[in-house]
Formats: C-alpha cells, structure tokens, sequence
C-alpha cells in the first residue's frame, strides 16, 4: 500500500537542510533497546539486518498487496516495536538515535526510517479504526492518483529549494496533501491524509507542530452543531417573547 510509504519519502527532501534545534542526548541503553526493537520487527519481514529504506518500503508495499488483512498484520507488529521501545520515546526518537540504533547509511535514512515510524504510530494506533474502514480508498489514492501528490511535492519542493525549509511550506504542503485525500475518500480521507503526513513529519520536526493545520474529520458535523445550536437559541427566545406577550394581554 504505496499511500502510507510515499509520505516518508517525499519529506525527507526539505527536512534534511532544516535547522533543527539539538535534542536531549539518547542514552546508550536508549540506542540499544531501540536496536533491539527493530532487530525483532524487521525479522517479521524475513530481514537480518537493517534494510536500506527503498528496499523496506518495497517490501512493504508488497506485504500490503494482500490488503486490510496484511495492514493489520503490519500494526501487530507496529504496536510491538513501540510498546518495546517504550519510555525511550520522545528521547530516543531522533534521527541521530535512529542512525546509530540501526546503523544506517546516511542521516537521511534516518529521517526516512523515524517518519516511517511516525507513520506507523498514528495509523496503528489512534487512527486505526479509520484507516481499516477507509483502506481500500486510500489504497486507491495511492496506486491511481500519485500525481495529484506529486503535485503537491513538487511544489513544496520548489519553496525548500527556493527558500529553504520552513514550518509555513511544510504547512502548505500540508494543506495540499489533505485536500487530495478529502478529494477522492471525502472528510475522512482528508483526516486521514492529515495525520498521516503530520505524524510523520513532526518525528522529524517537532517544532513545527503548532504550525501546522488542524486534522479534523468533523468539521461539517461541528458546523451542524453550530447550526442546530443557534436555532434552538433563537426558538427558545421567541418563545419566551412570546410567554411575554401572553402575560401583557392577561
């Protein structure tokens, strides 16, 4: 399922010149029980040691051919990695930490491998339900409407280049990105899509998040509310207008 994998690949791009404040150090206990964690959920996907990224996401992607079934496979497996990895996030949950734990190539697969697991978070966990329910759309987005992403890359792209990065492209591009998934899976998608790419990015750049657009799956039913709300108000008050009028004529 391309849809969940691709957004780790496309943010790395801006996230790598970004000037990042210094985090707190991961203790060396932190670097091996993060080595530990993986080493157990890459051996689910028949890996001896840490892939290189593309090759991850390959596997991944072939995994997930065989649908919902396969992702909640993958969230077992998920769910296991984190609950191992336990109070050494936030602290170890750092491309620094990332690279020395799994001894990759370069920091920028470091990135890649945290905003997978990121990813992995979200949508095994608070976004769960939402995802199986919605899977087959979002698969689709991926698999038939990659271009509509990519435009939103390449325009994000342009800003990093152009400008260097900044949490106002990375919420641009934010923007972009929910609205290809409200497109084509409606609200939900749009929620989805949000959190997904947040959940990711925000590994990466966690000063960003309160800069970043609100993921909100019920931004119509808020209104109906609101709606609701105030006609009840305005019937309550003429209501009670007119209990007043009844009291004058007595």
């Amino acid at each position: 399922m391309k849809v969940f994998f691709a957004i780790c690949l496309a943010l790395y791009i801006g996230f790598c010149a970004a000037q990042t404040p210094t985090p707190a150090a991961c203790p060396a206990a932190g670097i091996t029980q993060i080595s530990t964690c993986y080493a157990a959920y890459f051996k689910n996907l028949n890996f001896t040691s840490t892939p290189p990224f593309l090759t991850y996401v390959q596997v991944m992607d072939k995994f997930l051919i065989q649908g919902v079934s396969a992702f909640k496979t993958i969230c077992t497996w998920s769910t296991t990695r984190q609950t191992c990895i336990g109070t050494y996030d936030p602290a170890c949950a750092t491309a620094a930490a990332f690279q020395q734990a799994l001894g990759t190539q370069t920091k920028e697969e470091a990135y890649e491998y945290l905003s997978a697991y990121g990813t992995n978070n979200w949508e095994c966990g608070p976004g769960y339900s939402d995802v199986v329910a919605n899977y087959y759309c979002l698969e689709n987005i991926g698999m038939n409407h990659r271009s509509d992403i990519l435009t939103c890359l390449s325009a994000y792209n342009a800003t990093v280049q152009q400008n260097g990065f900044s949490c106002s492209a990375l919420a641009t591009y934010t923007t972009c990105y929910t609205n290809v998934y409200t497109k084509y899976c409606g609200k939900i998608g749009g929620y989805i899509g949000c959190n997904l790419l947040k959940a990711g990015a925000l590994e990466d750049v966690p000063y960003c998040a309160g800069q970043l657009p609100t993921c909100s799956k019920n931004f119509e039913a808020h209104k109906l509310f609101g709606m609701r709300h105030k006609l009840a108000a305005k019937r309550l008050a003429q209501k009670n207008h007119n209990k007043g009028d009844a009291s004058k004529i007595h």
